[in-house]
């Protein structure tokens, strides 16, 4: 790919997916201080040479680079729910057998074609829909019930999520992956052009093998694998070490695990015991919520 295409990826996405107007935020995270730096800007101003050769600038310093997905009040200081203004997009992370799902996703006739799939890094892909009528609530509700059927995770469902830009390096990697973009569709969405998922069934799709065996959620299994709350504490140390805000971080827990008596206590303790884990020496968390680490 010629260099110049690629410094124009991030600018060409951007104007694809924003008004000109649309207020958003750009995340920044130092790939080893885990530090976040936040910078809310308009969409236009976004995408122009000085700030795409800026973020460039800070990419090559091993900063991680993110954009809400979803714009923001005029008043705006920050990226809680109160914050968003319009909903401009619905997203799937796909991080578990990622070809293979984003495969059987792109083949189902019910479902519209994405606009856009990026490479977030080798065998990770975010994928997403441009759109319009969406209420808050509608929108994550649609994504909750996305992730059951379509196999992707769960913890990119809420509307504050920032995402990655194509066109910047991801540093997870002892070799930087590119992160790539495949655009398929110019349409913008509307809710009725998506099928209709229901969210109720949502603990039966953690892990459908065990729960058809028999086999509780708890943190021993008959044949010695790894339980669904050793998986539960795995997601929760992971999303907090990306810096999402704990409360983020519970509601995810809380919405996969309804087969729990009490959903709420049991996300609220894996997220306060994965806190006290992460402070010990060698753990930073940074403070920014909702980012997604692909």
């Amino acid at each position: 790919m010629p260099s110049q295409s690629r410094r124009s990826i991030g600018a060409e996405y951007i104007r694809a997916n924003f008004r000109p107007e649309d207020r958003l935020a750009v995340v920044m995270i130092h790939r080893r201080s885990g530090v976040p730096t936040t910078r809310v800007s308009g969409a236009e101003k976004i995408a122009s040479d000085e700030y795409q050769a800026w973020l460039r600038h800070m990419n090559a310093q091993r900063h991680e680079i993110y954009i809400s997905m979803n714009s923001l009040r005029p008043e705006a200081r920050g990226r809680h729910k109160a914050d968003v203004d319009e909903i401009r997009h619905v997203y799937l992370d796909f991080d578990t057998n990622g070809a293979e799902a984003v495969g059987a996703m792109r083949a189902r006739e019910d479902m519209p074609a994405p606009n856009h799939v990026l490479t977030s890094s080798p065998g990770k892909f975010q994928v997403v829909w441009r759109v319009e009528g969406f209420r808050k609530d509608e929108a994550e509700e649609l994504m909750r019930g996305m992730t059951r059927a379509l196999g992707a995770d769960v913890a990119a469902t809420d509307c504050t999520r920032v995402l990655r830009v194509p066109g910047f390096y991801n540093h997870k990697y002892a070799s930087p992956h590119f992160v790539t973009v495949e655009n398929l569709s110019g349409e913008v969405y509307r809710p009725s052009q998506f099928p209709e998922f229901s969210v109720e069934g949502i603990a039966q799709a953690v892990d459908p093998e065990r729960r058809r065996a028999g086999v509780p959620g708890g943190r021993n299994t008959a044949d010695g694998s790894t339980s669904q709350s050793e998986r539960d504490w795995g997601f929760a140390m992971r999303a907090l070490g990306r810096g999402e805000l704990p409360e983020d971080v519970v509601r995810a827990i809380e919405a996969f695990r309804a087969d729990k008596p009490n959903p709420g206590y049991y996300a609220r303790y894996t997220v306060e015991k994965a806190q006290m884990i992460g402070r010990s020496p060698g753990c930073s968390q940074g403070e920014e919520p909702a980012v997604r680490d692909r």
